[in-house]
């Protein structure tokens, strides 16, 4: 037997991956960043991330992205990156606001996905009487 969706997997998969290509490059420079902070402070045991982190605690986060961030930049002339710096500072927050929310939702989508009910015998969803 032919699996029609199989072929509709890897064409999805492959537009996908050509579509994150195309991502600007600061948010390649963001994500390992973003993934990193999330690793650290999302998890189901964090009282203070669940169900979902206050409006304090995504700025602490955006924070620290943000500083690892700049840090990353300090191999080069100190004069010439902050004054980078300085000019793009709400709108790389903004970015990091934004890209860490996307991945927080993510993440808890992901987890929602994993836990599955447990329905036996009749009345499940789908079995008709």
């Amino acid at each position: 037997m032919y699996m029609y969706y199989h072929d509709d997997y890897e064409y999805i998969r492959y537009c996908e991956i050509q579509a994150h290509r195309m991502y600007p490059k600061i948010y390649h420079e963001l994500m390992p960043h973003i993934k990193r902070v999330c690793e650290m402070e999302d998890s189901p045991n964090n009282p203070m991330m669940e169900p979902f982190p206050n409006e304090e605690k995504i700025e602490k986060m955006v924070e620290k992205v943000y500083k690892n961030y700049k840090n990353g930049y300090r191999d080069e002339n100190d004069e010439s990156i902050d004054e980078f710096f300085r000019d793009r500072h709400h709108g790389i927050r903004d970015i990091i606001t934004i890209l860490l929310l996307g991945e927080l939702l993510g993440r808890r989508r992901r987890r929602r996905r994993r836990r599955r009910r447990f329905f036996h015998g009749y009345g499940h969803p789908g079995f008709f009487y």
